[in-house]
């Protein structure tokens, strides 16, 4: 064991759906080709992958309406555009997110505006209620990692106030609080199938709701701008379900794989969480070491450990101690990694928010006659205390889904030795 660190093993940490696969998705794709039918609607001989995916991950989450699309952006997208968010609305959303949350925002020609975390680094209810406008038209709250905050809370102010509540749960599939699946708490909730992602078919994305008319609307922003009848048929006669769609369907490729991945999702999710709960068994020993606020750790979905510590020079000290001590990721992996280098993570990482920049390089959306209420607000560093702190602090270590003995036998023996070199025990 002592010279386990010595081994440096490549360790597998990202992609934790793709590292299950196996025959069972090869025939899944398999069969989409041989019946020459890779497109969601009809085919030579269609399988109606989608339409079966649909079904099953509505009943998966606990609710009504499922819609397979492409990926989780344009999910996140045809979701805002379900629920009328545009110009004149502002939009409740945490620091804490990944870059394509709050670009479906801006796209969407409304106002971001940033909200602070809490200990579980999700959308702090007392902040998010204090920054409530007579222009607030949506929040959107966003499980990272897996690990869901104080969404019940969140919940009930949006209904108080009138807001629709979008759950973007793009790393958030499997998981849960007190047996209520992630997806099932808002208005909408949006899901990514992305290589990242708990189950993955490299892209594509789901959007759930119990609302038959925010699904109708969603179904019609993500195809052509029309609802269909029960034939099948385009209705172009409806004014209520009237868009310009962004035709992102989902592939009957891509429910195929999703399909067989969505019956992994257990055992994906169980063998992070449960390493990830032997990890903070060994860093609870010791002091000046946290990690984040779990309300329910039997619901997280388990792909990521981060630990927060008193100060900055800790946390890159613990890093740099992990590698030090035979932690090696893939080539080109980067974990673990100091939360300060998470990239488009953080809301004061991304040039385009800061600097309130368009989506065609002139006339931003915070120039618009309807938003000049807006026109003085920033997004830099300094804007939300509390995530700013965390982000100094932290240290992120990413739980790979498919781990040999040895190779948790090196990260548990790298954490063991790096805690006894930097910390104090209890």
């Amino acid at each position: 064991m002592n010279n386990l660190k010595d081994k440096k093993l490549d360790l597998p940490q990202e992609w934790p759906g793709a590292l299950h696969y196996d025959e069972q998705e090869v025939e899944a794709v398999t069969r989409v080709v041989r019946a020459q039918s890779p497109f969601r609607f009809y085919g030579l001989d269609h399988q109606r992958e989608v339409e079966q995916l649909e079904k099953e991950f509505a009943e998966y989450i606990g609710i009504k309406y499922c819609l397979g699309v492409s990926h989780g952006t344009a999910a996140l997208q045809v979701a805002l555009a379900a629920m009328g968010v545009g110009p004149g609305d502002e939009v409740l959303l945490p620091g804490y997110f990944w870059v394509s949350t709050v670009s479906a925002v801006v796209r969407s020609g409304a106002i971001p505006v940033l909200v602070d975390v809490d200990r579980s680094f999700n959308m702090d209810p007392e902040d998010m209620e204090s920054k409530i406008t007579k222009r607030t038209k949506a929040a959107i709250m966003v499980p990272m990692g897996g690990v869901i905050g104080q969404i019940v809370k969140v919940a009930e102010i949006c209904k108080a106030n009138n807001i629709l509540l979008l759950e973007d749960c793009a790393q958030s599939s499997g998981a849960s609080q007190f047996g209520k699946m992630a997806g099932s708490f808002g208005d909408m909730a949006i899901f990514s199938f992305q290589i990242n992602k708990n189950i993955t078919a490299g892209e594509g994305g789901a959007i759930v709701t119990n609302s038959e008319d925010l699904y109708k609307k969603a179904f019609s922003a993500h195809d052509l701008g029309y609802t269909k009848d029960a034939e099948g048929n385009w209705d172009t006669e409806n004014k209520e379900y009237q868009f310009w769609g962004i035709g992102c369907r989902m592939s009957e490729i891509t429910a195929a794989i999703v399909r067989v991945q969505l019956k992994k999702i257990g055992l994906i999710t169980s063998s992070m969480r449960n390493f990830k709960h032997d990890l903070i068994e060994i860093i609870s020993e010791y002091k000046g070491i946290s990690s984040r606020h779990v309300a329910d750790p039997a619901g997280d979905s388990g792909g990521f450990l981060k630990m927060i510590f008193e100060n900055k020079e800790m946390s890159v000290k613990f890093k740099n101690g992990l590698i030090e001590n035979g932690i090696k990721v893939r080539q080109g992996g980067f974990y673990p990694v100091h939360m300060h280098d998470w990239g488009l993570h953080i809301y004061s990482n991304i040039p385009a928010l800061v600097g309130k920049k368009s989506i065609c390089g002139h006339h931003s959306v915070w120039e618009l006659q309807e938003n000049d209420f807006a026109k003085d607000y920033k997004y830099d560093k300094g804007t939300l205390p509390v995530l700013d702190s965390f982000v100094e602090r932290t240290t992120l270590f990413c739980i790979a889904s498919k781990l040999s003995d040895e190779q948790k036998a090196l990260i548990k023996q790298a954490f063991s030795s790096t805690c006894n070199s930097l910390l104090e025990p209890k």
